[in-house]
């Protein structure tokens, strides 16, 4: 019963915080906090560590950016993520 407490409190929390315009679970990229990932955003955090080029960072924006609206919004990020996670696990070695 208790579980069951903390779960719906952890429910309605994340509904009232996504209807006032904050989307949890979108990661420090969203650097002016209204919610979505715009393009510059993206490349500006992808870039940071040199591991990944502009030119990448854009490439993967753009797939990411199913609705090609210049934003990522919560469920284009989760979706994009998932894919990269996916991608990555099936190249990794001894992975058909």
């Amino acid at each position: 019963m208790k579980r069951t407490s903390i779960l719906a409190a952890g429910l309605i929390a994340t509904a009232l915080a996504a209807h006032a315009g904050e989307m949890p679970g979108l990661p420090s990229y969203d650097t002016d906090a209204d919610g979505q990932i715009s393009k510059a955003e993206f490349v500006t955090a992808k870039t940071a560590d040199g591991k990944v080029s502009e030119e990448q960072a854009e490439e993967k924006f753009i797939k990411a950016d199913t609705d090609a609206n210049g934003y990522l919004s919560q469920a284009e990020y989760t979706a994009a993520l998932e894919a990269w996670k996916a991608a990555k696990a099936k190249a990794a070695p001894g992975n058909p």
